[in-house]
Protein backbone atom coordinates (compact mmCIF):
# COMPACT_ATOMS: atom_id res chain seq x y z
CA UNK A 1 0.00 0.00 0.00
CA UNK A 2 1.37 3.66 -1.02
CA UNK A 3 2.07 5.41 1.92
CA UNK A 4 -0.05 8.14 0.52
CA UNK A 5 -3.03 6.37 1.34
CA UNK A 6 -2.42 7.28 5.27
CA UNK A 7 -1.13 10.89 4.30
CA UNK A 8 -4.62 12.52 4.54
CA UNK A 9 -5.18 11.35 8.19
CA UNK A 10 -1.02 12.39 8.79
CA UNK A 11 -2.05 16.28 7.60
CA UNK A 12 -5.27 16.46 9.34
CA UNK A 13 -3.76 15.63 12.70
CA UNK A 14 -0.51 17.92 12.27
CA UNK A 15 -3.25 20.88 11.09
CA UNK A 16 -4.36 20.38 14.53
CA UNK A 17 -1.36 20.50 16.13
CA UNK A 18 -0.40 23.59 14.94
CA UNK A 19 -3.79 24.87 15.08
CA UNK A 20 -4.02 25.64 11.77
CA UNK A 21 -7.59 26.60 9.93
CA UNK A 22 -7.56 24.88 6.62
CA UNK A 23 -4.91 23.71 4.23
CA UNK A 24 -5.05 22.52 0.58
CA UNK A 25 -2.22 20.03 -0.33
CA UNK A 26 -1.48 18.50 -3.80
CA UNK A 27 1.15 16.16 -4.98
CA UNK A 28 2.56 15.24 -8.77
CA UNK A 29 4.32 12.96 -10.52
CA UNK A 30 5.40 14.27 -13.66
CA UNK A 31 1.96 14.82 -15.56
CA UNK A 32 -0.29 13.20 -12.86
CA UNK A 33 -1.65 14.08 -9.63
CA UNK A 34 -0.80 11.17 -7.30
CA UNK A 35 -2.46 12.78 -4.33
CA UNK A 36 -4.55 15.74 -3.99
CA UNK A 37 -6.99 16.62 -0.72
CA UNK A 38 -8.13 19.79 1.17
CA UNK A 39 -8.66 20.42 4.76
CA UNK A 40 -10.44 22.89 7.38
CA UNK A 41 -12.05 25.82 6.76
CA UNK A 42 -11.16 29.28 4.80
CA UNK A 43 -13.53 31.24 6.52
CA UNK A 44 -13.53 30.20 10.26
CA UNK A 45 -16.19 32.77 11.26
CA UNK A 46 -18.04 31.86 8.54
CA UNK A 47 -17.54 28.63 9.11
CA UNK A 48 -16.83 28.01 5.15
CA UNK A 49 -14.41 25.15 4.48
CA UNK A 50 -11.36 25.04 1.93
CA UNK A 51 -12.11 23.69 -1.97
CA UNK A 52 -10.13 22.53 -4.08
CA UNK A 53 -10.29 26.36 -6.10
CA UNK A 54 -9.71 28.32 -3.29
CA UNK A 55 -7.42 30.47 -3.77
CA UNK A 56 -4.78 31.63 -1.51
CA UNK A 57 -1.86 34.60 -1.09
CA UNK A 58 1.31 33.19 -2.21
CA UNK A 59 3.43 35.75 -0.28
CA UNK A 60 7.50 34.94 -1.89
CA UNK A 61 6.37 31.89 -4.13
CA UNK A 62 5.68 34.90 -6.66
CA UNK A 63 9.57 34.92 -6.79
CA UNK A 64 9.88 32.34 -9.17
CA UNK A 65 7.33 33.78 -11.31
CA UNK A 66 9.76 37.16 -11.54
CA UNK A 67 12.49 34.71 -12.36
CA UNK A 68 10.76 33.04 -15.17
CA UNK A 69 9.84 36.42 -16.48
CA UNK A 70 13.20 36.89 -16.89
CA UNK A 71 14.13 33.82 -18.59
CA UNK A 72 11.46 34.47 -20.88
CA UNK A 73 13.24 37.36 -22.16
CA UNK A 74 16.02 35.81 -22.04
CA UNK A 75 15.28 32.95 -24.15
CA UNK A 76 14.36 35.60 -26.64
CA UNK A 77 17.59 37.44 -26.33
CA UNK A 78 16.15 40.75 -24.69
CA UNK A 79 18.15 40.13 -21.24
CA UNK A 80 21.37 38.44 -20.33
CA UNK A 81 21.70 36.83 -17.03
CA UNK A 82 25.22 38.17 -16.40
CA UNK A 83 25.34 41.60 -18.38
CA UNK A 84 25.26 44.49 -15.72
CA UNK A 85 21.47 45.54 -15.08
CA UNK A 86 22.05 49.55 -15.74
CA UNK A 87 22.93 48.47 -19.57
CA UNK A 88 18.72 47.71 -19.55
CA UNK A 89 18.09 50.47 -17.21
CA UNK A 90 20.56 53.49 -16.36
CA UNK A 91 18.40 54.98 -13.95
CA UNK A 92 19.10 51.61 -11.53
CA UNK A 93 21.67 53.41 -9.00
CA UNK A 94 22.76 52.31 -5.24
CA UNK A 95 25.01 53.42 -2.76
CA UNK A 96 27.89 51.44 -3.88
CA UNK A 97 29.21 52.96 -6.69
CA UNK A 98 31.14 49.43 -7.47
CA UNK A 99 27.80 47.38 -7.27
CA UNK A 100 26.34 49.86 -9.62
CA UNK A 101 28.27 49.45 -12.32
CA UNK A 102 28.52 45.36 -11.92
CA UNK A 103 25.36 44.23 -10.45
CA UNK A 104 23.63 41.59 -13.08
CA UNK A 105 19.78 40.35 -12.86
CA UNK A 106 21.48 36.80 -11.64
CA UNK A 107 22.87 38.95 -8.32
CA UNK A 108 19.21 40.42 -8.09
CA UNK A 109 17.92 36.96 -8.46
CA UNK A 110 20.16 35.01 -5.56
CA UNK A 111 20.06 37.99 -3.32
CA UNK A 112 24.20 38.50 -3.43
CA UNK A 113 24.20 42.43 -4.03
CA UNK A 114 25.44 42.76 -0.56
CA UNK A 115 22.15 45.11 0.82
CA UNK A 116 20.00 43.49 3.67
CA UNK A 117 16.34 44.12 3.26
CA UNK A 118 15.06 47.39 4.22
CA UNK A 119 11.38 46.10 3.50
CA UNK A 120 9.70 48.93 5.39
CA UNK A 121 11.38 51.13 2.67
CA UNK A 122 8.64 49.68 0.22
CA UNK A 123 6.43 48.00 2.75
CA UNK A 124 2.72 48.15 0.72
CA UNK A 125 3.63 51.39 -0.87
CA UNK A 126 1.49 52.26 -3.46
CA UNK A 127 5.00 54.02 -5.25
CA UNK A 128 5.43 53.98 -9.20
CA UNK A 129 8.11 50.84 -9.78
CA UNK A 130 10.35 53.84 -10.85
CA UNK A 131 9.95 55.93 -8.12
CA UNK A 132 11.19 52.80 -5.54
CA UNK A 133 14.50 52.29 -8.13
CA UNK A 134 15.29 55.67 -7.60
CA UNK A 135 15.08 55.57 -3.73
CA UNK A 136 17.53 52.84 -3.40
CA UNK A 137 20.19 54.89 -4.06
CA UNK A 138 19.66 55.92 -0.08
CA UNK A 139 19.72 52.60 1.52
CA UNK A 140 23.06 51.85 3.33
CA UNK A 141 24.56 48.23 2.47
CA UNK A 142 25.74 45.22 5.14
CA UNK A 143 28.44 43.37 2.82
CA UNK A 144 30.23 43.54 0.10
CA UNK A 145 29.39 42.58 -3.14
CA UNK A 146 28.39 39.11 -3.86
CA UNK A 147 29.42 38.14 -0.03
CA UNK A 148 26.68 36.25 0.90
CA UNK A 149 23.16 35.76 0.86
CA UNK A 150 20.91 38.17 2.11
CA UNK A 151 17.53 38.28 1.00
CA UNK A 152 15.88 41.07 -0.42
CA UNK A 153 12.79 42.27 -2.16
CA UNK A 154 13.70 45.31 -3.14
CA UNK A 155 15.51 43.47 -5.71
CA UNK A 156 12.61 41.87 -7.05
CA UNK A 157 10.60 44.92 -6.88
CA UNK A 158 13.62 45.91 -9.26
CA UNK A 159 13.28 42.79 -11.53
CA UNK A 160 9.28 43.58 -12.38
CA UNK A 161 10.91 47.00 -13.08
CA UNK A 162 13.87 45.23 -15.38
CA UNK A 163 10.91 43.10 -16.97
CA UNK A 164 8.46 46.36 -17.75
CA UNK A 165 11.81 48.40 -19.07
CA UNK A 166 12.68 45.40 -21.55
CA UNK A 167 9.12 44.26 -22.17
CA UNK A 168 7.02 47.37 -22.64
CA UNK A 169 4.78 46.00 -20.66
CA UNK A 170 3.71 46.17 -16.69
CA UNK A 171 5.46 43.03 -15.00
CA UNK A 172 1.70 41.94 -14.08
CA UNK A 173 0.63 42.09 -17.42
CA UNK A 174 3.68 40.38 -18.75
CA UNK A 175 2.83 36.99 -15.98
CA UNK A 176 -0.92 37.13 -17.51
CA UNK A 177 -0.07 37.52 -20.78
CA UNK A 178 3.32 34.72 -21.12
CA UNK A 179 2.82 32.64 -18.05
CA UNK A 180 -1.06 32.38 -16.80
CA UNK A 181 -2.52 32.52 -20.38
CA UNK A 182 -0.60 29.76 -21.91
CA UNK A 183 -0.71 27.51 -18.85
CA UNK A 184 -4.00 27.99 -17.87
CA UNK A 185 -4.58 29.43 -15.01
CA UNK A 186 -7.64 31.12 -14.77
CA UNK A 187 -7.78 31.43 -10.96
CA UNK A 188 -4.29 33.55 -10.53
CA UNK A 189 -3.42 37.33 -10.36
CA UNK A 190 -2.15 39.83 -7.82
CA UNK A 191 -4.83 40.88 -5.95
CA UNK A 192 -6.88 39.64 -3.38
CA UNK A 193 -10.02 40.06 -5.72
CA UNK A 194 -10.11 37.19 -7.79
CA UNK A 195 -9.79 37.51 -11.38
CA UNK A 196 -13.41 36.01 -12.60
CA UNK A 197 -16.61 36.19 -10.93
CA UNK A 198 -17.42 32.82 -8.16
CA UNK A 199 -13.67 32.62 -7.76
CA UNK A 200 -13.43 32.45 -3.77
CA UNK A 201 -10.36 33.72 -2.07
CA UNK A 202 -9.43 32.37 1.65
CA UNK A 203 -8.84 34.61 4.88
CA UNK A 204 -5.56 34.02 6.79
CA UNK A 205 -5.26 33.81 10.04
CA UNK A 206 -2.73 34.28 13.27
CA UNK A 207 -2.56 32.04 16.07
CA UNK A 208 -3.33 34.01 19.79
CA UNK A 209 -1.20 32.91 22.56
CA UNK A 210 -1.41 33.24 26.30
CA UNK A 211 1.68 33.77 28.18
CA UNK A 212 3.42 30.89 28.18
CA UNK A 213 2.98 30.28 24.42
CA UNK A 214 -0.41 28.49 24.29
CA UNK A 215 -2.94 28.50 21.32
CA UNK A 216 -5.76 31.17 22.65
CA UNK A 217 -7.54 31.33 19.67
CA UNK A 218 -7.37 32.80 16.39
CA UNK A 219 -7.32 36.23 14.99
CA UNK A 220 -8.07 36.96 11.27
CA UNK A 221 -5.85 38.95 9.67
CA UNK A 222 -6.79 41.30 6.69
CA UNK A 223 -5.37 40.72 3.13
CA UNK A 224 -2.67 43.93 3.40
CA UNK A 225 -2.43 46.55 0.41
CA UNK A 226 -1.11 44.98 -2.70
CA UNK A 227 -0.05 47.51 -5.02
CA UNK A 228 2.22 46.92 -8.14
CA UNK A 229 5.49 47.93 -5.98
CA UNK A 230 4.89 45.69 -2.42
CA UNK A 231 4.18 42.96 -2.63
CA UNK A 232 4.30 43.33 -5.72
CA UNK A 233 7.16 40.86 -8.02
CA UNK A 234 8.47 39.86 -4.87
CA UNK A 235 5.33 38.45 -2.94
CA UNK A 236 1.58 39.66 -4.93
CA UNK A 237 0.41 36.15 -6.31
CA UNK A 238 -3.27 34.75 -5.15
CA UNK A 239 -3.38 31.58 -6.57
CA UNK A 240 -5.66 27.78 -6.34
CA UNK A 241 -4.23 23.94 -6.19
CA UNK A 242 -5.25 23.60 -10.11
CA UNK A 243 -3.36 26.32 -11.51
CA UNK A 244 -0.41 25.47 -9.36
CA UNK A 245 -0.28 22.04 -10.79
CA UNK A 246 0.37 23.89 -14.30
CA UNK A 247 3.07 25.30 -12.98
CA UNK A 248 4.51 22.56 -10.86
CA UNK A 249 4.49 20.94 -14.17
CA UNK A 250 6.42 23.18 -15.96
CA UNK A 251 8.97 22.68 -13.44
CA UNK A 252 9.16 19.03 -13.61
CA UNK A 253 9.14 18.28 -17.35
CA UNK A 254 11.83 20.17 -18.92
CA UNK A 255 10.01 23.31 -19.03
CA UNK A 256 6.30 22.04 -20.81
CA UNK A 257 3.06 21.44 -19.27
CA UNK A 258 1.43 19.09 -21.57
CA UNK A 259 1.12 20.41 -25.09
CA UNK A 260 2.38 23.98 -23.84
CA UNK A 261 6.46 24.86 -24.35
CA UNK A 262 7.10 27.60 -21.71
CA UNK A 263 10.47 27.98 -21.34
CA UNK A 264 13.46 26.45 -22.58
CA UNK A 265 15.31 23.51 -20.62
CA UNK A 266 18.67 25.63 -20.42
CA UNK A 267 17.00 28.39 -18.93
CA UNK A 268 14.54 26.50 -16.89
CA UNK A 269 17.98 25.04 -15.29
CA UNK A 270 19.73 27.94 -14.66
CA UNK A 271 16.64 28.87 -12.33
CA UNK A 272 16.89 25.20 -10.46
CA UNK A 273 20.73 25.37 -10.43
CA UNK A 274 22.58 26.63 -6.88
CA UNK A 275 23.59 29.79 -7.17
CA UNK A 276 24.43 31.12 -3.52
CA UNK A 277 25.63 28.77 -0.80
CA UNK A 278 23.56 29.77 2.41
CA UNK A 279 25.51 28.87 5.45
CA UNK A 280 23.99 25.43 7.00
CA UNK A 281 24.79 24.32 10.52
CA UNK A 282 23.26 24.58 13.81
CA UNK A 283 19.41 24.22 13.71
CA UNK A 284 19.33 23.97 10.03
CA UNK A 285 21.74 21.06 10.11
CA UNK A 286 20.27 19.28 13.22
CA UNK A 287 16.90 19.47 11.79
CA UNK A 288 17.77 18.38 8.28
CA UNK A 289 21.12 15.93 8.54
CA UNK A 290 21.91 18.42 5.87
CA UNK A 291 24.74 20.99 6.27
CA UNK A 292 24.06 22.26 2.38
CA UNK A 293 21.99 24.87 1.24
CA UNK A 294 21.83 27.47 -1.88
CA UNK A 295 19.62 29.81 -3.53
CA UNK A 296 18.84 29.60 -7.49
CA UNK A 297 16.93 32.08 -8.95
CA UNK A 298 13.71 32.06 -7.54
CA UNK A 299 14.36 28.95 -5.59
CA UNK A 300 15.60 27.08 -2.99
CA UNK A 301 17.93 24.50 -3.52
CA UNK A 302 19.69 21.56 -1.33
CA UNK A 303 20.78 18.20 -1.80
CA UNK A 304 17.84 15.63 -0.13
CA UNK A 305 18.28 12.21 0.38
CA UNK A 306 20.77 11.70 -2.35
CA UNK A 307 18.31 13.74 -4.46
CA UNK A 308 17.92 17.39 -5.46
CA UNK A 309 15.37 19.48 -4.10
CA UNK A 310 14.05 22.61 -4.78
CA UNK A 311 11.73 24.43 -3.34
CA UNK A 312 10.48 27.72 -2.63
CA UNK A 313 8.03 29.20 1.16
CA UNK A 314 6.17 32.34 1.43
CA UNK A 315 4.50 33.77 4.29
CA UNK A 316 2.32 36.66 4.95
CA UNK A 317 0.01 38.09 7.28
CA UNK A 318 -2.38 34.87 7.98
CA UNK A 319 -0.68 32.33 5.35
CA UNK A 320 2.13 30.27 5.13
CA UNK A 321 2.60 28.12 1.78
CA UNK A 322 5.24 26.24 0.01
CA UNK A 323 5.63 25.00 -3.60
CA UNK A 324 8.57 22.19 -4.05
CA UNK A 325 9.73 19.05 -6.12
CA UNK A 326 11.98 17.21 -7.01
CA UNK A 327 13.46 17.24 -10.66
CA UNK A 328 15.39 13.99 -10.65
CA UNK A 329 11.98 12.19 -9.78
CA UNK A 330 9.51 14.64 -11.40
CA UNK A 331 7.56 14.97 -8.32
CA UNK A 332 6.22 18.17 -7.25
CA UNK A 333 4.56 19.04 -3.87
CA UNK A 334 2.05 22.04 -3.03
CA UNK A 335 0.90 23.14 0.26
CA UNK A 336 -1.48 26.19 0.86
CA UNK A 337 -2.28 26.83 4.44
CA UNK A 338 -3.57 30.09 5.59
CA UNK A 339 -1.93 30.47 9.16
CA UNK A 340 0.14 32.52 9.61
CA UNK A 341 4.01 31.93 10.08
CA UNK A 342 4.18 28.39 11.33
CA UNK A 343 5.94 25.62 9.55
CA UNK A 344 2.50 23.05 8.20
CA UNK A 345 3.76 23.65 5.13
CA UNK A 346 7.44 22.58 5.52
CA UNK A 347 6.13 19.55 7.33
CA UNK A 348 4.14 18.04 4.42
CA UNK A 349 6.60 19.09 1.69
CA UNK A 350 8.97 16.85 3.24
CA UNK A 351 6.46 14.07 4.46
CA UNK A 352 5.09 14.39 1.02
CA UNK A 353 8.79 13.60 -0.83
CA UNK A 354 9.28 10.23 2.07
CA UNK A 355 5.50 8.97 1.55
CA UNK A 356 6.00 9.35 -2.37
CA UNK A 357 9.54 7.98 -2.91
CA UNK A 358 9.15 5.15 -0.41
CA UNK A 359 11.92 7.35 2.18
CA UNK A 360 12.50 6.04 5.76
CA UNK A 361 9.86 7.36 7.90
CA UNK A 362 11.10 10.86 10.04
CA UNK A 363 8.12 11.81 11.33
CA UNK A 364 8.59 15.23 10.18
CA UNK A 365 5.58 16.56 12.42
CA UNK A 366 7.25 15.84 15.41
CA UNK A 367 10.66 17.30 14.12
CA UNK A 368 9.13 20.60 13.64
CA UNK A 369 7.47 20.61 16.89
CA UNK A 370 10.61 20.00 18.32
CA UNK A 371 12.22 23.23 17.31
CA UNK A 372 9.12 25.41 17.16
CA UNK A 373 7.46 25.01 20.41
CA UNK A 374 10.95 26.19 22.48
CA UNK A 375 10.57 29.42 20.20
CA UNK A 376 7.38 29.92 20.74
CA UNK A 377 7.43 29.64 24.36
CA UNK A 378 10.95 31.64 24.05
CA UNK A 379 9.04 34.48 22.87
CA UNK A 380 6.32 33.93 24.85
CA UNK A 381 8.74 34.73 27.66
CA UNK A 382 10.65 37.56 25.97
CA UNK A 383 7.18 39.76 26.21
CA UNK A 384 7.27 38.93 29.89
CA UNK A 385 11.08 40.08 29.92
CA UNK A 386 10.44 42.93 27.63
CA UNK A 387 7.55 43.96 30.58
CA UNK A 388 9.60 43.67 33.39
CA UNK A 389 12.51 45.49 31.73
CA UNK A 390 10.55 48.45 31.79
CA UNK A 391 11.95 51.08 33.88
CA UNK A 392 8.98 52.54 36.44
CA UNK A 393 8.22 56.09 36.94
CA UNK A 394 10.38 56.71 34.01
CA UNK A 395 7.95 59.61 32.73
CA UNK A 396 9.16 61.05 29.28
CA UNK A 397 10.95 64.25 29.24
CA UNK A 398 8.94 66.76 27.43
CA UNK A 399 5.00 66.59 26.90
CA UNK A 400 3.38 63.69 24.89
CA UNK A 401 2.63 66.59 21.99
CA UNK A 402 5.88 67.54 21.35
CA UNK A 403 6.53 63.98 20.29
CA UNK A 404 3.94 64.59 17.38
CA UNK A 405 5.30 65.27 14.51
CA UNK A 406 6.01 64.38 10.72
CA UNK A 407 9.60 62.44 10.84
CA UNK A 408 11.47 61.53 7.24
CA UNK A 409 14.75 59.89 6.26
CA UNK A 410 15.25 59.65 2.50
CA UNK A 411 14.73 56.48 0.77
CA UNK A 412 12.02 55.84 3.53
CA UNK A 413 8.48 56.72 3.27
CA UNK A 414 7.78 59.95 6.25
CA UNK A 415 6.68 58.57 9.58
CA UNK A 416 3.67 60.22 10.93
CA UNK A 417 2.67 60.98 14.78
CA UNK A 418 -0.47 62.13 16.17
CA UNK A 419 -2.17 62.88 19.31
CA UNK A 420 -5.07 61.13 20.14
CA UNK A 421 -8.27 62.69 21.77
CA UNK A 422 -7.45 60.80 25.14
CA UNK A 423 -4.27 62.22 25.09
CA UNK A 424 -2.13 59.24 23.88
CA UNK A 425 -0.20 58.97 20.32
CA UNK A 426 -0.59 57.42 17.43
CA UNK A 427 2.18 56.57 14.39
CA UNK A 428 2.08 55.71 11.05
CA UNK A 429 4.19 55.47 8.08
CA UNK A 430 2.35 57.90 5.51
CA UNK A 431 0.94 55.75 2.50
CA UNK A 432 2.32 52.42 3.52
CA UNK A 433 1.08 51.52 7.43
CA UNK A 434 -2.16 52.89 8.84
CA UNK A 435 -2.83 54.77 11.96
CA UNK A 436 -1.93 52.68 15.20
CA UNK A 437 -0.86 53.00 18.87
CA UNK A 438 2.40 54.53 19.96
CA UNK A 439 2.52 53.49 23.88
CA UNK A 440 5.32 55.45 26.15
CA UNK A 441 7.70 52.36 27.85
CA UNK A 442 10.39 54.68 29.32
CA UNK A 443 12.24 57.81 28.74
CA UNK A 444 12.23 58.72 25.55
CA UNK A 445 11.71 55.06 24.28
CA UNK A 446 7.92 54.40 22.79
CA UNK A 447 6.62 50.96 21.49
CA UNK A 448 4.78 51.35 18.20
CA UNK A 449 2.30 48.24 17.52
CA UNK A 450 2.28 46.77 14.31
CA UNK A 451 -1.34 44.88 14.55
CA UNK A 452 -1.14 42.46 11.46
CA UNK A 453 1.51 41.23 13.25
CA UNK A 454 1.04 41.77 16.73
CA UNK A 455 4.29 43.15 17.37
CA UNK A 456 5.74 46.03 18.78
CA UNK A 457 8.78 47.52 18.42
CA UNK A 458 10.78 50.06 19.94
CA UNK A 459 11.72 53.64 18.71
CA UNK A 460 13.37 56.13 20.67
CA UNK A 461 13.04 59.86 20.26
CA UNK A 462 16.22 61.88 19.96
CA UNK A 463 16.67 65.24 21.85
CA UNK A 464 18.98 67.75 20.23
CA UNK A 465 21.06 70.07 21.73
CA UNK A 466 18.16 73.22 22.51
CA UNK A 467 16.33 70.34 24.27
CA UNK A 468 13.82 69.82 21.34
CA UNK A 469 12.43 66.52 20.49
CA UNK A 470 14.03 66.37 16.78
CA UNK A 471 14.24 62.95 15.35
CA UNK A 472 13.02 59.26 15.54
CA UNK A 473 15.43 56.28 15.53
CA UNK A 474 13.57 53.36 13.99
CA UNK A 475 15.19 49.98 14.38
CA UNK A 476 14.13 49.16 10.62
CA UNK A 477 16.92 46.88 9.24
CA UNK A 478 18.73 44.82 11.85
CA UNK A 479 21.97 44.19 9.51
CA UNK A 480 22.84 48.16 9.53
CA UNK A 481 22.34 50.77 12.10
CA UNK A 482 18.87 52.53 13.65
CA UNK A 483 17.33 54.88 10.68
CA UNK A 484 17.31 58.03 11.84
CA UNK A 485 13.93 60.14 10.91
CA UNK A 486 14.48 63.87 11.16
CA UNK A 487 11.33 66.04 12.32
CA UNK A 488 9.99 68.09 8.74
CA UNK A 489 8.89 71.30 9.12
CA UNK A 490 5.37 71.28 9.50
CA UNK A 491 3.46 73.38 6.70
CA UNK A 492 0.69 75.24 6.69
CA UNK A 493 -2.17 74.93 3.64
CA UNK A 494 -2.65 78.48 2.32
CA UNK A 495 -6.05 78.86 3.66
CA UNK A 496 -5.07 77.82 7.02
CA UNK A 497 -2.57 80.37 7.06
CA UNK A 498 -5.21 83.19 5.81
CA UNK A 499 -7.94 81.91 8.59
CA UNK A 500 -5.17 82.49 11.62
CA UNK A 501 -4.14 86.64 10.36
CA UNK A 502 -5.71 88.95 12.80
CA UNK A 503 -5.96 89.69 16.77
CA UNK A 504 -6.30 88.51 19.81
CA UNK A 505 -7.32 89.81 23.24
CA UNK A 506 -6.36 88.04 26.21
CA UNK A 507 -7.86 89.21 29.39
CA UNK A 508 -5.00 91.50 30.52
CA UNK A 509 -5.52 94.91 29.51
CA UNK A 510 -2.52 95.55 26.67
CA UNK A 511 -1.65 92.65 26.02
CA UNK A 512 -2.98 92.05 22.32
CA UNK A 513 -1.67 89.60 19.77
CA UNK A 514 -2.11 89.97 16.58
CA UNK A 515 -0.64 87.46 13.56
CA UNK A 516 0.72 88.77 10.56
CA UNK A 517 2.04 86.89 7.03
CA UNK A 518 5.34 88.04 5.63
CA UNK A 519 6.82 86.26 2.35
CA UNK A 520 4.85 83.02 3.73
CA UNK A 521 5.90 83.15 7.17
CA UNK A 522 2.93 83.62 9.86
CA UNK A 523 4.50 86.23 12.63
CA UNK A 524 2.61 87.30 16.20
CA UNK A 525 3.00 90.73 17.64
CA UNK A 526 2.42 91.63 21.50
CA UNK A 527 0.65 95.43 21.71
CA UNK A 528 3.95 96.79 21.90
CA UNK A 529 6.30 94.35 21.26
CA UNK A 530 8.47 93.04 18.28
CA UNK A 531 7.12 90.19 16.40
CA UNK A 532 8.17 86.77 16.60
CA UNK A 533 7.64 84.06 13.60
CA UNK A 534 5.97 81.15 14.73
CA UNK A 535 6.85 77.88 13.41
CA UNK A 536 3.58 75.31 13.07
CA UNK A 537 3.97 72.05 15.27
CA UNK A 538 0.45 70.60 14.84
CA UNK A 539 -2.00 70.83 12.55
CA UNK A 540 -5.32 68.98 13.44
CA UNK A 541 -9.30 69.28 13.12
CA UNK A 542 -9.07 70.37 16.48
CA UNK A 543 -6.22 72.75 16.75
CA UNK A 544 -3.24 74.53 14.79
CA UNK A 545 -0.43 74.95 17.14
CA UNK A 546 2.42 77.06 16.64
CA UNK A 547 5.29 77.79 18.45
CA UNK A 548 8.02 80.34 19.05
CA UNK A 549 11.03 80.18 21.56
CA UNK A 550 9.32 78.45 24.72
CA UNK A 551 6.12 79.89 24.12
CA UNK A 552 2.89 77.86 22.37
CA UNK A 553 0.07 79.09 20.61
CA UNK A 554 -2.98 76.98 20.24
CA UNK A 555 -5.53 77.98 17.53
CA UNK A 556 -8.82 76.54 18.27
CA UNK A 557 -10.94 75.54 15.57
CA UNK A 558 -14.62 75.46 15.91
CA UNK A 559 -17.19 75.07 13.05
CA UNK A 560 -14.57 75.69 10.39
CA UNK A 561 -13.29 78.70 12.29
CA UNK A 562 -10.64 80.12 14.34
CA UNK A 563 -12.14 81.35 17.58
CA UNK A 564 -9.52 81.37 20.62
CA UNK A 565 -6.08 81.48 21.07
CA UNK A 566 -4.75 79.51 24.01
CA UNK A 567 -0.96 80.94 24.67
CA UNK A 568 0.96 78.60 26.42
CA UNK A 569 4.17 79.62 28.32
CA UNK A 570 5.94 78.13 30.95
CA UNK A 571 4.08 79.22 34.41
CA UNK A 572 0.89 80.76 32.57
CA UNK A 573 -1.92 79.53 30.21
CA UNK A 574 -3.98 82.58 29.00
CA UNK A 575 -7.01 82.15 26.26
CA UNK A 576 -7.35 85.18 24.13
CA UNK A 577 -10.82 85.46 21.84
CA UNK A 578 -10.48 86.07 18.43
CA UNK A 579 -11.47 90.09 17.60
CA UNK A 580 -14.09 90.98 14.91
CA UNK A 581 -11.79 92.41 11.88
Amino acid sequence: MSRLESFTEYIESARQSWSCPGAAVAVIRGEEVIYEHVFGLRDVEAGLPVTPDTRFAMASCTKSFAAMSVALLVDEGKLEWDKPVREYMPEFVLADEYVTQHVTVRDMLCHRTGLPRHDFAAWRRDLPLAECIRRMRHFRFSASFREKFQYNNLMYYATGYLVERVSGLPWEQFVHQRIFTPLGMPASNFHPEAPLPGQITAWGYRVERDDDGRPAGLTRTEHGKHTTLSPGAAGALFSTLADLRQWLRVQVNGGRAGDVHLVSPDNLRQMHLPQMVIPGGGVSEALHGNSIFTYGLGWFAEPYQGRTLVHHGGNVEGCSLMIGFVPEEKLGIICLTNVGMLPLRDVVLYEAIDRALDLPDRDWNTRYHGLYDPMIEGMARDKRVSASARIEGAPATHPLESYAGLFAAEGYPDIAVRQTEDGGLQMSTVGSLDWSALRHYHYNIFEWHWPDFNQWMKVSYVVNDAGEVSAISVPIEPDVENVVFARKPLELPEEVQAALLGAYAPPIEGMLMTVTRREGRLYITPQGGTAEELRPYRLDEAVVGLEAKRVRFDFVREGGQITRLVLRQPGMTLEAPRQPA
